[in-house]
């Protein structure tokens, strides 16, 4: 046989193994085109231009007036999804999958751009999962409330999607373990340079999680502890927080719950955060860091299939710092997260919500309809952490929804 007719062989073979390669991969094509509209009463702490609500911002008085009391309106397509699932052929005995989603909700300088959701790849065997990419953080779960409103319950629900190695092993045919090592992207911590990865990265070990779930024909019930390192400067702070859940569902009717003991959780969009608990003499430097606790919790009672209603009820209650706040030069404490403001030096109390919602389902259609009232109270910051004497500031915010869903 000739050079020229065995290259020939081999680059048919080649090809014959490509195409047979290509055939045994499978993509499914989802998503859905958004449109939402809302109204607020008030100003509030939100992303992605409202589509992301948290709760409203404190009384900000400019002559007398408050200026975050001003009510707003809008309708946006951003909340557009589009993703791919693909099914691949087996790898080391095991099955292999991978999944591409992505929205409009990024910002750029032609304001909303295409952004990455989720994007990874798994391999399956009879009783392991091993995931690497990107996806939901495992505080976020696989019991989250039943909302129309993007934000899916936060700032009492973790909010996180987070690039990530997670290991699953089943321990029975309903018990299962997860672990899992990630780092920060989209979904930062706070700090001195405002909000971003870096202080994750400058420290070099990843978000850590472990959890058991356990899982039958109706209840979901679980536990999981988290831990993360961050370096703000030359000095670190690390956080501990825990969570458990349970789900109950029967035919049309729901019922689902979680409460998260956290600290320094504002990558998942919650309250807390950090604050300075020492300085050097010169009462500038940093010496030490200190983590604010918070106990959030919600319940989510839904029932129906075509025509379905539902209500979330969300507490959140700020528990003060481990070690007392710092009083830096000028007598102000400095800290870093959601609930708290430098300028003011107010800290959120407690935030509470009642969600109400009703929404009509067709095969392709989905009609919403959701009203969301939010209070925040807000005081002075004590060095303890905790809020002085607290005074409330309410949002109403009406969602209505159409989502064509493919």
């Amino acid at each position: 046989m000739t050079f020229k007719k065995l290259l020939s062989c081999i680059l048919l073979a080649s090809a014959s193994f490509a195409f047979a390669q290509e055939q045994t991969t499978k993509t499914k094509i989802y998503g859905y085109v958004g449109n939402d509209f809302f109204y607020n009463s008030r100003q509030n702490v939100e992303m992605v231009d409202g589509i992301i609500q948290l709760f409203p911002k404190p009384v900000e008085l400019s002559a007398g007036v408050d200026k975050n009391e001003v009510a707003q309106a809008e309708m946006l397509s951003v909340n557009t999804r589009l993703g791919v699932d693909i099914t691949g052929t087996p790898v080391l005995g095991a099955k292999t999958s991978g999944k591409i989603e992505a929205d409009f909700a990024g910002f750029g300088t032609s304001y909303y751009v295409f952004r990455i959701r989720q994007a990874y790849m798994k391999l399956n065997w009879a009783k392991t999962e091993l995931l690497v990419g990107q996806t939901w953080h495992p505080l976020f779960g696989s019991v989250i409330p039943s909302t129309f409103s993007a934000n899916a319950g936060a700032p009492f629900q973790p909010f996180n999607r987070s690039p990530q190695v997670r290991l699953k092993q089943s321990l029975s045919s309903t018990l299962s373990f997860t672990a899992a090592a990630l780092y920060e992207m989209q979904y930062a911590s706070q700090g001195p340079l405002g909000t971003i990865n870096t202080y994750m990265k400058n420290a070099l070990v990843p978000n850590l999680f472990v959890g058991l779930e356990n899982k039958n024909a109706h209840w979901t019930n679980g536990v999981g502890v988290d831990f993360k390192s961050l370096k703000p400067d030359v000095k670190y702070v690390s956080s501990l927080s825990a969570v458990a859940y349970s789900q109950y569902v029967n035919n049309k009717f729901q019922i689902k719950a979680k409460a998260i003991y956290g600290e320094n959780l504002s990558d998942q969009l919650m309250l807390g955060g950090y604050g300075v608990s020492k300085y050097a003499a010169d009462s500038t430097t940093v010496l030490k860091y200190t983590n604010f606790n918070n106990l959030s919790t919600w319940l989510n009672v839904v029932y129906g299939t075509k025509i379905q209603v539902s209500v979330l009820l969300g507490l959140s209650q700020n528990l003060g710092t481990n070690e007392d706040l710092a009083a830096r030069k000028g007598g102000k404490y400095t800290a870093y997260g959601y609930g708290y403001y430098d300028a003011s030096q107010s800290v959120v109390d407690r935030l509470y919500r009642v969600a109400p919602q009703v929404s009509y389902n067709l095969a392709n259609m989905k009609f919403g309809l959701e009203y969301d009232f939010t209070t925040a109270a807000y005081g002075n910051v004590r060095k303890d952490g905790t809020a002085g004497t607290a005074n409330n500031v309410n949002n109403h915010r009406v969602l209505a929804s159409v989502m064509y869903i493919f």
